[in-house]
């Protein structure tokens, strides 16, 4: 993660990799999530620094390449966010 942080002009600061390694813990036991804070608190920095970190070390077992996709949340439904069931569209 340092060395992530280097290659995207970053301070790696022990507060910083702490959120860091929160976040892949996150990751690790949820089928999705969101990130939330204020604006400036390195949100954006946070995940795009992991994603760089894990795609440097796929060349281990555990670790592929890290795609990531944004979404702007008022373009879609909110069923489609969070997800929904419809038993009328559903086929068993």
């Amino acid at each position: 993660m340092v060395e992530s942080c280097k290659v995207m002009n970053l301070d790696s600061t022990e507060n910083f990799l702490a959120k860091i390694i929160q976040l892949y813990d996150t990751i690790q036991v949820r089928h999705g999530l969101m990130i939330v804070g204020p604006t400036g608190g390195g949100k954006t920095s946070n995940y795009k620094t992991l994603a760089h970190a894990m795609t440097a070390i796929k060349h281990l077992e555990k670790f592929e390449k890290v795609n990531y996709f944004i979404l702007n949340p008022k373009a879609i439904k909110m069923g489609q966010m969070y997800g929904d069931f419809d038993p009328q569209t559903t086929e068993w």
